[in-house]
């Protein structure tokens, strides 16, 4: 899209002096009617004039000029953002003929903050580690290849170490869709009780027809690990194993008029339980019942980039931990949202949510909090973000159980965590697709789960806790180069953690297994079309227990190479854990060594 930038209007006068014998010849037929007949002299003039007035607007769009009303545009100054909406950032605001404030443009996310940005930018914003817990600390990286029916491998590692990731999707109808998704992966472990199997799936329906989306789905897993139990005499003579099941189904829906008009909604249900064998022919089990409710209204203000929303949340859970019986816990809020967009700059969200709590142990609560988000982001790819917020966790059995995987919730009920968080970041694009960025996140909670020993030291078995109050302070960096004529991405990110606790609850005064430091370091690159090379680095620092016994932190390194041989399938390597460390990540447990996978790859 082009805007002419015009000089003041004119009449250009033509070069053989047509335009001047025009004006001559009518004026000596003026003087001539006005001594003949001065009646015919008034309807001659009057006309003349009114030609005369005429003339130079005329002669603008002919010399393809625009309307003097409208301000000088500088084309600099125009910006077209992603929403589709042109801006005008040097003027003040004003009307632009030809352009809707309320574009009908169909977008899934309308919180998006309109900016452009590439496909490369896009893989290098996406978080690659997280080392909090890191459970086998294994990549699996997001691929943006070309859509197709089957992407597959399936590799067989050291210590009979089999894995297999399967993901399917085929066209029902022209607006319908089913997807499918498998993924297994266990090890025998070079020590007895080191080894694992993970397992699960999900298969999804998808509707679209013009601004409305429906889904269905079910998904399940199942896994288990095995323990050591030292110290618990010749009855003990296998190392003892701890599992889990889970079954759900999820259904969606929404319907978008445009941008920033629409309805969402959700519901779940699924269905969980772990046990574990402690001593022979005698087995520990918890189970729960987990529900999630969502709708979400949004709609578009009176001004441009206006939104407005209420959104509606209702979870909870029946569960046993074979302690008091079946319990419950369930939290209800209604939220309401204003959100602007300022100059194309600066963008403002805020939501007050209203909570109705129950858990067994605080009972009846009703709290009040606010969200609010500023974000700007200028010329030269800088930005700045700010957030401040009150937030309520809900805990379910599940969630605890996949953070640790020794876990077992005995002691105590179920409650709701909840606090304050603030979070300052920046970032900027320095030089040449160069960026950096940094920031910190500050967590006050006013009541804090926790993993500690089950109170039989020689049972490696963890309970989850609560303290009334700790706090959690976390300064952050990172940087990441895109090198795009070479395809190859490289990005760096470390965390410095602070945290405080009281000493009456947990002796160590910090809360447990929580690292001092940690951090990630990541490289891809494709050479050639057919090649594709990766390798990452993860480390994590010293961490306190619940009973102030220090753990080593580790340093994991691993790497992986995928050879397209055919345009149907490939052959990949790799290797976790290169430097071979024995490393634990939760207590008394060593994690697996070094090990070498090797296997096919497939693409239809």
């Amino acid at each position: 899209m082009t805007f002419i930038k015009n000089k003041s209007p004119k009449i250009t006068k033509s070069t053989d002096g047509s335009d001047k014998s025009i004006v001559y010849i009518l004026f000596l037929e003026i003087i001539f009617l006005n001594r003949m007949n001065p009646n015919k002299f008034i309807s001659i003039v009057l006309p003349f004039f009114l030609v005369l007035s005429v003339l130079p607007a005329v002669a603008q769009q002919q010399d393809g000029g625009v309307s003097s009303l409208l301000p000088d545009i500088d084309p600099q100054d125009i910006e077209i953002r992603g929403d589709f909406v042109v801006r005008f950032p040097g003027l003040a605001r004003q009307p632009v003929l030809g352009f809707s404030p309320r574009p009908a443009i169909y977008r899934v996310d309308p919180d998006r903050m309109p900016f452009m940005e590439t496909d490369e930018e896009i893989v290098a914003a996406i978080p690659i580690s997280d080392l909090e817990p890191a459970l086998r600390p294994e990549k699996n990286f997001i691929r943006f290849a070309d859509r197709g029916k089957l992407y597959a491998y399936s590799g067989f590692g050291t210590f009979q170490s089999p894995e297999m990731q399967i993901f399917a999707e085929t066209r029902v109808r022209d607006n319908e869709s089913v997807a499918f998704h498998l993924g297994h992966q266990s090890s025998g472990g070079d020590r007895d009780f080191s080894s694992f199997r993970d397992l699960g799936g999900e298969l999804q329906w998808t509707r679209v027809s013009g601004g409305s989306r429906w889904g269905v789905g079910v998904s399940g897993a199942s896994s288990f690990n095995y323990s050591p139990l030292p110290g618990l005499g010749a009855a003990v003579t296998e190392p003892g194993r701890i599992s889990y099941s889970s079954l759900g189904v999820k259904a969606r829906w929404q319907q978008l008029s445009n941008a920033y008009r629409g309805w969402q909604s959700s519901a779940s249900l699924n269905q969980f339980s772990d046990k574990t064998g402690m001593v022979p022919d005698q087995e520990e089990s918890t189970g729960e019942a987990r529900y999630h409710l969502h709708l979400n209204r949004f709609w578009e203000g009176t001004m441009m980039d206006q939104v407005f929303g209420l959104q509606v949340n209702a979870t909870g859970a029946y569960y046993d931990t074979g302690i008091d019986g079946t319990q419950y816990w369930f939290n209800n809020n209604l939220g309401a949202r204003y959100r602007h967009t300022f100059s194309s700059y600066h963008q403002v969200e805020a939501w007050l949510r209203f909570y109705q709590l129950y858990d067994p142990e605080n009972n009846f609560d009703l709290y009040l909090y606010p969200d609010i988000l500023y974000r700007y982001k200028g010329t030269g790819r800088f930005s700045v973000q700010m957030r401040l917020r009150g937030f309520v966790n809900d805990p379910s059995l599940e969630e605890i159980h996949k953070e640790n995987r020794f876990a077992l919730k005995k002691g105590g009920e179920l409650e709701h965590e909840r606090g304050l968080h603030i979070n300052l970041h920046s970032g900027m694009d320095v030089w040449n697709r160069v960026e950096v960025y940094t920031g910190i996140d500050y967590w006050q909670y006013y009541n804090r789960g926790y993993f500690a020993r089950w109170d039989a030291p020689q049972v490696p078995i963890y309970d989850y806790r609560y303290t009334d109050e700790a706090t959690h302070v976390e300064w952050y960096a990172g940087i990441s180069r895109v090198f795009r004529s070479w395809r190859t991405t490289v990005s760096a990110r470390m965390g410095i953690n602070y945290t405080s606790t009281d000493k009456d609850d947990i002796p160590s005064g910090e809360i447990p297994y929580v690292s001092g430091m940690k951090g990630s370091v990541l490289a891809t690159t494709k050479p050639l079309s057919f090649l594709e090379l990766s390798g990452w680095m993860d480390f994590a620092g010293k961490r306190k227990t619940g009973m102030n016994e220090t753990i080593d932190g580790f340093v994991q390194m691993g790497a992986r190479t995928d050879v397209r041989i055919h345009s149907r399938f490939g052959i990949y390597f790799k290797a976790l854990n290169i430097l071979d460390q024995e490393y634990e990540v939760w207590q008394d447990y060593q994690e697996r060594p070094f090990q070498i996978y090797g296997g096919l790859t497939l693409h239809w």
